[in-house]
């Protein structure tokens, strides 16, 4: 029999020693054998020289070559040497046959292997995008001070006709008022945003947000599926969400859509006031219809009409997402003329079927944070309201503005340098913290918005009342 080194050059690892070697060790203490009482004692046997095995091979005691050999031997010599120092591996009826995958059953091969074989860790959900940042005129911020945002309305009236009087050539007529004071139809006004608050003007300042996340050292060693090799991008899946949520709490509130913006001050509300046919109506074809011509009937604080520029949004939440999509996909759609005049079974009594034109211009965007905003919205308004909102960067008085200190605009992610250093060597980054051996890891974002001016966007509850 030729002779070989049964510990070898260069002990290589074969699995996880820290966790693995301990529970094989304990199975060949004998409790695991004993407790396997419907099995033989040669059978037993078998199990916990494979323990011992798998154990020495993994503590180092033998080249693991050797723990190799025992699943497909590739020289008699393996065997003998096997079949000395680990009696029972290949002991019984089995003696003369190579290799224990002829000699351990399904159960025993478990013990041997000590863990699953095929172990797979699912990744986390797909993030959604910020799917509402076009709601928003975007701002870089320089400083965390306050800002202010000022805005006047009026003088903007059509001019009057100059008649000269009788034999005269007078340019500008004599007005009633006092030395320096404008003619009553050209007096300036604060906008209408900002009469609503306290300070007489429109202001913001930007908060930092951030989240961390920290991770033992210990755990690190364990983690062979690279479940923490994932935590920055579930930082970065926060932070988006961050600017999400924000984002929807600018455009609704608790109770609906927001009030600050949508109200009678802006007359955006989709009602028969503001020259709707009905109050707050579901999302439908006939209710864009009522949207689209709220929008256009509106008119700044001289009672003047205002024109629009730029792609208009519709907004609505996950549980219109099939209405919204058949809608605007439809090629063609019937409308009541004038409202119409219903019959006995309900149907107006005149229809005008026409081409999808209201939906040429118009994107739809999904909030999915506005049914978790609405938390006190009565009804069912969290899952009804929508609306309409012209492009807030082509507004010279976008509906919402979202501010970020410059260079904090997405997430910025961060991680707490180690401290931890070997003896005469350099840092070891797996250790991180000299005291705690944890790695840390934060991400920040730093922002604040408002609501500009609401003219540009109408709003409907959805609740038909």
């Amino acid at each position: 029999m030729r002779e070989f080194d049964p510990v070898g050059p260069g002990l290589e690892r074969v699995g996880p020693a820290m966790h693995a070697g301990d529970v094989v060790a304990k199975m060949s203490e004998g409790g695991y054998a004993a407790r396997r009482r419907d099995r033989s004692p040669a059978h037993r046997r078998r199990v916990t020289e494979a323990g011992r095995l798998f154990a020495d091979a993994l503590n180092g005691r033998i080249d693991p070559f050797l723990f190799r050999q025992a699943f497909q031997p590739t020289d008699q010599v393996y065997v003998n040497w096997l079949q000395e120092n680990y009696p029972g591996v290949f002991g019984g009826p089995y003696r003369d046959k190579i290799g224990l995958r002829e000699t351990m059953s399904y159960s025993d091969y478990s013990a041997l292997t000590v863990d699953i074989l095929d172990r797979v860790l699912y990744e986390y959900y797909t993030a959604a995008p910020i799917t509402n940042m076009p709601l928003v005129k975007k701002a870089t911020l320089r400083d965390f001070r306050l800002v202010a945002r000022y805005a006047m309305d009026g003088a903007t009236t059509p001019w009057s006709q100059v008649v000269p009087p009788p034999g005269g050539t007078q340019a500008f007529p004599t007005l009633p008022h006092g030395a320096g004071e404008p003619p009553t139809q050209r007096a300036m006004q604060q906008a209408a945003r900002e009469v609503l608050g306290g300070t007489q003007r429109v202001t913001y300042q930007p908060q930092m947000y951030q989240g961390g996340m920290s991770v033992n050292w210990r755990a690190l060693i364990n983690d062979d599926l690279g479940i923490f090799r994932d935590m920055t991008n579930r930082l970065a899946i926060g932070g988006r969400r961050t600017i999400y949520q924000y984002i929807t709490s600018l455009n609704v509130d608790v109770n609906g859509p927001n009030a600050t913006l949508y109200n009678s001050t802006f007359a955006n509300q989709v009602i028969t006031a503001n020259g709707a046919s009905s109050n707050n109506p579901p999302f439908s074809f006939q209710g864009l219809l009522d949207a689209i011509t709220v929008l256009e009937n509106m008119l700044d604080a001289d009672g003047q009409p205002i024109v629009f520029d730029g792609t208009i949004y519709l907004w609505y939440g996950p549980s219109l997402h099939t209405t919204v999509q058949s809608t605007l996909k439809a090629i063609q759609a019937d409308i009541s003329v004038g409202g119409g005049t219903t019959n006995a079974q309900g149907f107006p009594s005149q229809r005008l079927r026409v081409e999808n034109w209201p939906v040429a211009n118009i994107v739809p965007i999904q909030d999915k944070y506005m049914r978790l905003t609405a938390t006190s919205a009565s009804g069912n308004i969290k899952n009804t309201m929508w609306g309409l909102m012209y492009e807030p960067a082509s507004q010279p008085r976008p509906a919402i503005e979202l501010g970020f200190l410059t260079g904090y605009d997405t997430p910025q992610l961060f991680q707490k340098v180690p401290n931890t250093m070997r003896v005469g060597g350099g840092v070891d980054p797996m250790m991180g913290d000299f005291y705690t051996m944890d790695q840390e890891f934060k991400g920040v974002i730093v922002m604040g918005g408002t609501q500009i001016d609401g003219r540009s966007a109408v709003a409907s509850t959805g609740a038909g009342a």
